[in-house]
């Protein structure tokens, strides 16, 4: 087991978690700030900072397993791919752990 891998993968997983509870922050609120804006621009905007989020979201997940597998390490980087996923469903648990307990 390479612990470097998987503190790497921990890293990026927990970046994604960040983004993601960020950008549901900002989604929660949005109605607030953007109320009496128009509705076309307001669902670009959406479709936009979903397409960015895929972006972002898919080099931080998928980053570390692309470059081990241009580097020719095809077994590190199957493995850095499920540690990703790994770590992401970890994640996910803790939060509907959270939610709940929280109930």
């Amino acid at each position: 087991m390479n612990k470097q891998l998987i503190v790497k993968t921990f890293r990026n997983t927990f970046l994604v978690a960040l983004y993601i509870f960020l950008i549901s922050l900002m989604l929660s609120n949005s109605w607030r700030w953007f109320a009496g804006s128009d509705y076309v621009i307001r669902s670009f905007v959406t479709l936009l900072l979903f397409a960015l989020s895929a972006a972002v979201v898919g080099g931080l997940m998928f980053g570390e397993s692309i470059m081990l597998f241009l580097d020719n390490k095809k077994k590190e980087s199957i493995r850095a791919a499920i540690y990703s996923i790994c770590w992401l469903g970890v994640y996910t648990a803790l939060g509907l752990l959270v939610l709940a307990i929280s109930k």
